[in-house]
């Protein structure tokens, strides 16, 4: 059951990434949206940690990639500017934003998907004074 979830997760992470080098950072949306949409579940926690865990993993190892060749440098200097205690929080909070990204985007298409099932057009009555 949860093998898919992985899949799509993978996907998502790995389509998100070839997605940033060519746009800005708020492109990993509309994979995330794109899962939300196809999935058929009425179980909107799953999608949401999926969209979640994938992106928040992908912003995570992104920051761990540039505070290794960086040498801290960078997040040395952004941690400074907000005050806070040590270089590590730079990408736990980069994690966190993006994976809040992720999650809430994927969450918003299983919701449209969820809401724009069994709609059905509204018929009106033909006892109207025209």
């Amino acid at each position: 059951m949860y093998n898919n979830y992985i899949i799509y997760g993978a996907s998502i992470a790995i389509g998100s990434s070839l997605l940033q080098l060519f746009f800005p950072w708020w492109i990993v949306v509309f994979p995330c949206f794109a899962l939300g949409v196809l999935k058929q579940k009425q179980n909107f926690l799953p999608i949401f940690l999926t969209g979640f865990i994938s992106i928040g993993l992908l912003w995570g190892v992104y920051a761990a990639m540039i505070q290794i060749y960086t040498g801290s440098e960078l997040s040395h200097r952004v941690a400074e500017m907000f005050q806070l205690p040590s270089n590590d929080f730079i990408g736990i909070i980069s994690a966190l934003i993006g994976g809040f990204t992720g999650g809430l985007s994927a969450l918003c298409g299983a919701l449209i998907n969820w809401a724009s099932k069994d709609l059905k057009p509204v018929e009106r009555s033909s006892s109207s004074s025209e």
